[in-house]
């Protein structure tokens, strides 16, 4: 690949079926890329950051509604379309305005496990 094509990007097998993954139990996997969290949102699984970028609280042990995921620690959400967060305790509020999280799209292979898209959504 010269540098002017553009990239592929980078497909990861989860391995984890898509009925394992429910707005109330995301799933922590180990992808190339480290520890991403596969969440539920409807009928949609996307893949985010494991981490907060608060104080690294678990992502993964959040529960997602409304489109959103809520950090287990300090509660700050994240929109799990644009990885923003939409939502953080009062004294915290500069600071949320300006944190997001990676978000990554998803697919399924024929026998319903989870495929992340690792590049841009």
């Amino acid at each position: 690949m010269t540098e002017h094509e553009p990239r592929v990007p980078e497909v990861f097998a989860t391995g984890i079926a898509a009925d394992d993954v429910t707005d109330r139990a995301p799933r922590l996997v180990e992808s190339p890329r480290g520890k991403l969290a596969l969440v539920r949102d409807g009928d949609q699984i996307v893949a985010i950051d494991a981490w907060c970028p608060h104080l690294d609280g678990p992502l993964w042990e959040g529960s997602s509604a409304g489109g959103e995921i809520a950090c287990p620690w300090h509660r700050w959400r994240f929109s799990l379309e644009t990885g923003r967060c939409t939502w953080a305790p009062k004294g915290d509020a500069e600071e949320a305005a300006e944190t997001s999280i990676d978000v990554y799209a998803t697919a399924l292979d024929a026998a319903g496990r989870v495929e992340v898209t690792l590049g841009p959504r």
